[in-house]
């Protein structure tokens, strides 16, 4: 990266509405701090207003802000590659905005780039069987809960389990989650006084709480509301094979606490996880590439669990 180049993403860096120290872009760049104040001194010789405080670092005054460069093609490569992403969402709400964000991009940049945009949507497939889902789901409406994040309140919901039950719900959003095939919140349940996971899916008629009150000032860190809290988890011990381990680790929903080889091509992994039901279904995708060695319970689970389908088959 040659120095002009680096000074037009620490300029988008600081347009980005976050304050940036000059240590962070020392990490960043791999450059000294004098390269950094040398950089810096050359975008504000530009005309373009930094500002600076001793403690959150540089910023830009939001008047003197300049409309970004136009996309480089790899850059709008990476918009497509993720766009195309979200269009193959089950959620039909969702695939007509990434549409929509598609064809304004489409007019904004010029000829040349419209090309390219049109190859890369020939070239490119994402999900190619979605189209066997006959009938999207409206999905829970996802841009309810990036409003609440926004506004720092809570969300009402009616919300129907497996068993088809439906009771209506009040949350604290926390964090929106895709997954391999779906997305989640969690979020702070205030009839069950603890943190919950919630399918859009199955969420209705979800809006910002009637109430003039913010949720509370309690803050969970990203693992807690992964995995959970520590003293609920329970320790699971498989070993898997090496040719399903990639798939195994990028789904695995535990947290890992150790890795190491096993035999026949295999590996040992310990993880944590605090409902042994789903983790003893989700453990069936793997078939015969998955094989329980603790806890005992998991173990009388598997057990029960495949007789269980072998009556259902007979």
């Amino acid at each position: 990266m040659n120095s002009n180049e680096r000074r037009l993403k620490i300029l988008y860096m600081l347009q980005s509405g976050k304050r940036i120290t000059s240590s962070s872009l020392t990490e960043w760049f791999g450059i000294s701090k004098r390269t950094v104040f040398r950089d810096l001194k050359v975008i504000q010789e530009l005309g373009v207003p930094i500002t600076h405080d001793s403690e959150m670092g540089y910023g830009v005054l939001r008047d003197g802000m300049i409309p970004p460069i136009m996309f480089s093609f790899r850059e709008l490569s990476v918009v497509i590659m993720g766009l195309s992403f979200v269009s193959s969402q089950v959620d039909k709400e969702m695939v007509m905005d990434a549409k929509n964000i598609i064809l304004k991009i489409r007019n904004a940049v010029p000829a040349s780039l419209q090309k390219a945009m049109n190859i890369l949507e020939e070239k490119t497939l994402v999900s190619p069987y979605i189209h066997n889902v006959e009938k999207r789901e409206s999905g829970g409406d996802w841009f309810i809960l990036c409003s609440a994040f926004l506004e720092n309140k809570p969300v009402t919901f009616f919300y129907k389990n497996k068993k088809g039950k439906s009771s209506l719900r009040k949350i604290d959003p926390c964090l929106l989650i895709h997954y391999t095939d779906h997305w989640n919140v969690i979020g702070y349940c205030h009839d069950r006084k603890s943190l919950r996971n919630f399918i859009l899916s199955g969420m209705d008629n979800l809006s910002l709480a009637d109430d003039s009150n913010q949720i509370s000032n309690k803050r969970y860190s990203t693992r807690e509301l992964l995995y959970g809290r520590s003293e609920s988890l329970i320790p699971v011990t498989v070993s898997i094979s090496n040719e399903q381990l990639f798939s195994f680790l990028t789904g695995l929903p535990g947290e890992i606490q150790n890795k190491s080889d096993g035999d026949d091509n295999s590996t040992i992994v310990t993880f944590t996880i605090d409902n042994l039901d789903y983790i003893n279904e989700w453990l069936l995708r793997f078939g015969k590439h998955v094989r329980i060695i603790s806890p005992d319970e998991l173990k009388e689970m598997r057990t029960t669990l495949l007789k269980m389908l072998l009556d259902d088959r007979s």
